[in-house]
């Protein structure tokens, strides 16, 4: 059987579709690099926007036109697992239009059809035509921001144990990988408890880089409650052994929208960490992400996101539109509310994007 994976949205869910590819070939199976190949496609996902939605239909329309081969689509991860909690299925094959058969499989069985029940001590050898791997070290959220549907869909907070990443590394390692990605949901919340030590990912990468002197690390994306003063030590300490890049979400630069928001920190509790980050490494590349058109978000306050952005300088921002999301504390409240505005808002900050050389950053870091 040959199958074709295309992924939308994370890193999580980049390494989860190598993870795919590995069960594939252990299981006698091919893995096609063209859909117009494969027997069977399989979509691995997003769900966190309207816009991530409709990737998956115009990739699977555009299948269905080229694929004469193709006899089925796999609908993986979490765009799968929010059709089957609202029971949209009806819904998904109405928009859909063209005459395919999809099956569903949510991030609970996502790897039911290559016979595997749980990841959690399932390992990666190798990253397919990649020069970075990735290592999922943790998947699940339990911070329920108010917009935000992840934790819905995401499986309860699991963390991967110590020995299995370190083997993980491992065996990366012999296959002449040295840059580390730390991938997850996230990342900060990864908690192991081996006998009657328990480890944050601190000392998870205190341990890699341990065992691993060849070793780079960097991190998918790290919360501001993340930077703790053990973090910065840490830091000091291995600063040379850390790719420079840090991913900090901001989300808004309001206090009233981010208690909306219901995320745990001030503007200026993250000023002060960014400032702590750019005394330990000089050479500190930051990018964030940034929602606007919150369902609250008043132009003024947007326009303090703006003047922030311009104070702080990031290399490059991630913005999004608001994007309403059923289930959501948000969604609760405003139902599909937007202001009307939102597009706006969206090029204005894609604006400063091209004067912070976004693109040149993004290069230099190989994102």
């Amino acid at each position: 059987m040959n199958y074709f994976i295309r992924t939308f949205g994370c890193k999580t869910n980049q390494y989860e579709s190598e993870l795919m590819k590995e069960l594939i070939i252990q299981n006698g199976d091919t893995v096609a690099n063209d859909y117009c190949d494969s027997d069977i496609v399989v979509i691995n996902s997003c769900a966190v926007t309207q816009a991530a939605e409709r990737d998956v239909y115009k990739f699977i329309r555009r299948v269905y036109r080229e694929s004469k081969r193709t006899k089925e689509i796999y609908l993986v991860g979490c765009y799968a697992e929010y059709i089957k909690q609202h029971n949209l299925d009806k819904n998904f094959f109405s928009r859909l239009v063209v005459d395919i058969p999809v099956k569903f499989f949510g991030n609970k069985e996502k790897y039911v059809f290559l016979n595997c029940t749980s990841e959690e001590n399932c390992i990666i050898k190798k990253f397919f035509g990649a020069q970075r791997a990735y290592v999922k070290i943790q998947d699940g959220c339990n911070n329920f921001c108010s917009y935000c549907v992840v934790p819905y869909l995401r499986n309860k907070l699991v963390s991967k144990p110590v020995d299995v990443v370190l083997k993980e590394i491992e065996n990366l390692v012999r296959n002449n990988f040295v840059e580390i990605y730390f991938v997850g949901t996230n990342i900060g919340k990864y908690c192991y408890k081996n006998g009657k030590r328990i480890y944050d990912f601190i000392d998870l990468s205190e341990e890699v880089l341990i065992n691993f002197p060849e070793v780079i690390l960097l991190y998918t994306s790290l919360e501001p409650v993340d930077l703790t003063e053990k973090f910065f030590e840490f830091l000091q300490k291995y600063k040379f052994r850390i790719f420079p890049h840090f991913h900090i979400p901001l989300q808004s630069a309001d206090n009233k929208v981010l208690q909306d928001m219901r995320r745990k920190y001030s503007v200026e509790e993250y000023t002060e960490k960014i400032e702590k980050l750019r005394k330990i490494m000089s050479n500190l590349i930051l990018s964030t992400d940034i929602i606007v058109g919150f369902p609250t978000e008043t132009q003024k306050q947007f326009l303090n996101t703006v003047k922030y952005i311009e104070k702080i300088n990031f290399n490059w921002i991630h913005v999004f539109p608001y994007s309403a999301r059923m289930g959501t504390e948000c969604y609760k409240k405003y139902g599909n509310y937007v202001p009307y505005d939102v597009k706006q808002r969206v090029r204005e900050i894609n604006k400063l994007n091209k004067i912070l050389c976004g693109d040149y950053f993004k290069q230099l870091c190989k994102i």
